[in-house]
C-alpha cells in the first residue's frame, strides 16, 4: 500500500490545460471537468486520474504492457481493469491525494474551514453526536470523524447508500474500530489510520488489513504531467 499527495495550489487556467491529456483522461472525467463552474475544480478532477495513470505506469513491471482502462461502478466509484491494482483518490484545498493497493481501500482529505459543524453531526451516528458534546476540541474531532468515515465508505464503494448514521467510529487513542448496526458489513474487518497532514487538513485511509505506509509520498505536479506527456506506452 502507498499513499501519494500531489499540490495543485500553483495549478490554473492560464499555465495548465487538462484537454491536453484527453487520450490519457476517461470520458466520465472529462466530460466531469467540463461541467465545473470552477475551473480549480476540474483541476483537482483531472489531476487525481492523472495522478492514478502515473502511479500505475511506474509500477508496471510486466513484460506485456497492459494499458489502464478507468471504469467506474453503479455507485460512481473508480476501479480498472487490473484487479490487482485497487485505488482511490480525494481532493481539497490544494491538495490531491491518492492511495493504492492490492485490495480495497478508500481516503479522503478535508480542509478545516469554519463550518457549522455541530449541525452536521446530528446527521452520524448517536455515538458520535455524545462523543463530540464530550469533546473541548469539537471542529478537529468533526473533521477527524468526517474523514474517516468518507474513508470507510468509499472503501465500500456504495456511495451514500450506506447513510453516516449506520455505522459508527470508536476512537481510542492511535486505534480506531468500525461498528456497523444490523449490516452484514459487520462481517468485514475495516482498518482506518489518520496520517498527519498539513496544517488544518485531515487525512483518513481505510483498508481491509493494516500494513499502512508509515508516511506519505509527495510528488510533484509537473514532473507527473512531463512524465505522462512522454512515456510511449500510453496513446498519443
Amino acid at each position: 500500500m502507498e499513499i501519494y499527495a500531489v499540490n495543485i495550489e500553483g495549478i490554473n487556467e492560464f499555465n495548465f490545460e487538462y484537454t491536453t491529456y484527453n487520450h490519457i483522461l476517461s470520458k466520465q472525467t472529462l466530460r466531469k471537468a467540463k461541467n465545473f463552474k470552477h475551473y480549480k475544480d476540474s483541476v483537482r478532477t483531472v489531476v487525481g486520474e492523472l495522478l492514478i495513470h502515473y502511479i500505475y505506469l511506474q509500477n508496471q513491471k510486466k513484460e506485456v504492457f497492459i494499458p489502464l482502462v478507468i471504469r467506474r461502478n453503479e455507485y460512481g466509484k473508480p476501479y480498472c481493469n487490473e484487479a490487482a491494482f485497487h485505488f482511490n483518490v480525494s481532493h481539497s484545498g490544494s491538495w490531491v491525494v491518492c492511495i493504492v493497493d492490492t485490495k480495497r481501500v478508500g481516503i479522503d482529505i478535508e480542509l478545516m474551514t469554519d463550518i457549522d459543524y455541530e449541525a452536521l453531526i446530528s446527521f452520524f451516528h448517536s455515538f458520535e453526536s455524545r462523543e463530540m458534546k464530550e469533546t473541548t476540541s469539537k471542529k478537529d474531532y468533526f473533521y477527524k470523524l468526517w474523514t474517516i468515515k468518507e474513508s470507510v465508505i468509499k472503501n465500500i464503494g456504495k456511495g451514500l447508500s450506506i447513510p453516516l448514521n449506520s455505522f459508527y467510529a470508536r476512537q481510542n487513542q492511535q486505534v480506531t474500530s468500525i461498528h456497523f448496526e444490523e449490516s452484514t458489513l459487520n462481517d468485514t474487518k475495516f482498518h482506518v489510520k489518520m496520517f498527519d497532514f498539513q496544517e488544518n487538513y485531515k487525512l483518513a485511509a481505510c483498508a481491509l488489513h493494516d500494513k499502512f505506509p508509515e508516511s506519505i509520498s509527495f510528488l510533484d505536479a509537473s514532473k507527473i504531467f512531463s512524465f505522462l506527456m512522454h512515456d510511449s506506452r500510453l496513446p498519443k
